[in-house]
């Protein structure tokens, strides 16, 4: 499964994935720092990558329909500091397979991981 970490998330969630066997991307490692969400979402389709990120644009699902990508994790977490991050991302990767994502909108906050499917 790949995996593309958008800007506003650590680039150590780069290692934490790879520990759980994804190919994983940083929007910073390919130049991409800045560029707008359309952009950055055909980017993602292309690749056939999984989003992460905390642009709760990506989660209207009337301009990113779950059906056209291969999954967006969107991050809803009112401490967006890297360790608090990074420990939120590990409950998730314990408990979901992020290929099983494909085609979906998943919300996570704090306390809970909410799916929606195509």
């Amino acid at each position: 499964m790949k995996v593309k970490l958008d800007e506003n998330i650590s680039a150590v969630a780069k290692d934490l994935l790879a520990e759980f066997g994804y190919d994983a991307d940083t929007v910073a490692d390919e130049g991409m720092a800045g560029v707008s969400d359309p952009h950055l979402f055909k980017t993602c389709q292309v690749e056939q990558r999984l989003l992460i990120t905390f642009d709760i644009g990506f989660g209207d699902v009337r301009v990113y329909p779950p059906a056209q990508h291969a999954g967006i994790v969107l991050l809803r977490l009112s401490d967006q500091q890297p360790q608090a991050t990074l420990d939120v991302l590990r409950r998730v990767l314990l408990s979901q397979d992020l290929a099983q994502l494909d085609r979906s909108l998943c919300v996570v906050t704090e306390d809970r991981v909410r799916i929606r499917h195509s």
